[in-house]
């Protein structure tokens, strides 16, 4: 196992969330389509990567990413174009590869920004040319097509598109109508994750009922005992010596115990061991400190809420951040007077507060009424970085 700071991993690389990869596969075998739910860095794009790099027998799974993409059209021109990838084609039967063949070869004419020409002279656009292409897709095998930054994709058609909350509920629509057409779900299950919450995307545009079917299945961060094997596995398998209490040191420090900040404190206690032969407390401290310095790991979440957030919504956010990294808690009342400061209503406040905590800033899990930083780490950075 490598040391890999802010990327999604694979193969040996990859710490195997075993259950989390059971609740995925039973709800693909009963039927589901499924919201794969998490905050960012939790390492939703490592689990789809391995379902993709070691599917079960009898599926296909097809990854694509679509965070780039800012019109409906765009949106399924990327599916569209995933399935005639060659690692999807070599999974089919022969007469399904026949198909395809004819789809690329003979059927098409032209592939341009408006959509696709058939031989027979019509026109059809993206989404139809999925949907015609899954409707005549002859295989044995179901596809899994699962799509990461789906909802990164919603808020850039609202922010991009002419009408653009009719437009990005035009889209939510549509794949509905496709999870609820049977046929098409006997072979197709969509799984859709990404960095920021669908839920609370949805929820702003009152349009929560067009996924209210899909099955969420959430990834936790590692528990106790499981932090505890990766990091005494990774350590070992890079070569640094470090014994068991400083390993429980080390996860009192982390705190949100999610395989990135894990790395992320590895990468420095490995630049520290080269000049000490054993970790130690004050190490520790040490690597923490120096991964402050790492602007490119943190500065993501600053640029995500002013992207997220307009006007008083986004000062408000910013607002609540600051101050839990100045006092590191905060109470419920903090919050109304803070919303009242900047206009919003207390329904306005209540979705911005849970999309911080779906997006992975704060939690309330001790206490109901008090907020805190999920991870120290980042409570430290923002309070440098950000607040002051």
């Amino acid at each position: 196992m490598s040391i890999i700071v802010g990327q999604a991993v694979r193969n040996s690389d990859f710490w195997d969330r075993t259950d989390e990869l059971e609740d995925i596969w039973d709800a693909i075998e009963s039927g589901s389509h499924i919201l794969i739910s998490a905050p960012r860095r939790v390492g939703k794009t490592s689990i789809m990567y391995k379902v993709l790099d070691k599917p079960k027998t009898n599926y296909i799974p097809v990854y694509i990413d679509t965070e780039s993409a800012d019109s409906q059209n765009e949106f399924w021109h990327k599916l569209f174009h995933a399935l005639m990838e060659e690692d999807f084609v070599n999974g089919l039967q022969n007469s399904a590869k026949t198909l395809l063949a004819k789809l690329i070869n003979i059927k098409i004419t032209k592939i341009s920004a408006t959509g696709v020409e058939f031989a027979d002279g019509e026109v059809l656009d993206y989404k139809e040319a999925f949907k015609r292409l899954i409707k005549d897709l002859d295989s044995d095998k179901k596809l899994i097509i699962m799509i990461d930054e789906f909802a990164q994709t919603i808020e850039n058609i609202i922010k991009y598109e002419d009408d653009g909350i009719k437009s990005a509920t035009s889209l939510l629509k549509a794949h509905r109508e496709l999870r609820q057409d049977i046929k098409f779900s006997q072979k197709v299950t969509f799984i859709y994750a990404g960095s920021i919450g669908l839920e609370s995307v949805v929820a702003k545009m009152d349009a929560i009922k067009h996924i209210n079917d899909l099955n969420s299945i959430k990834i936790s961060p590692l528990s106790r005992l499981e932090a505890q094997e990766f990091a005494k596995q990774l350590f070992a398998n890079n070569k640094i010596n470090i014994a068991h209490d400083e390993i429980v040191y080390l996860l009192d420090k982390i705190e949100w115990l999610i395989p990135f900040y894990i790395q992320l404190l590895a990468q420095e206690i490995r630049k520290l061991h080269r000049k000490s032969p054993n970790v130690t407390p004050k190490m520790i401290d040490q690597a923490i400190d120096n991964s402050l310095q790492h602007r490119q790991h943190f500065e993501t979440w600053f640029s995500k809420i002013k992207v997220a957030f307009k006007n008083d919504d986004y000062l408000f956010a910013k607002e609540i951040l600051n101050t839990i990294s100045d006092h590191r808690s905060m109470e419920s009342l903090s919050i109304a007077n803070i919303a009242a400061k900047h206009s919003l209503t207390d329904d306005d406040a209540k979705e911005i507060i849970h999309s911080l905590i779906y997006d992975g800033y704060i939690n309330n899990n001790d206490n109901p009424r008090e907020y805190r930083f999920n991870s120290p780490i980042l409570r430290l950075w923002w309070n440098k970085n950000v607040a002051n």
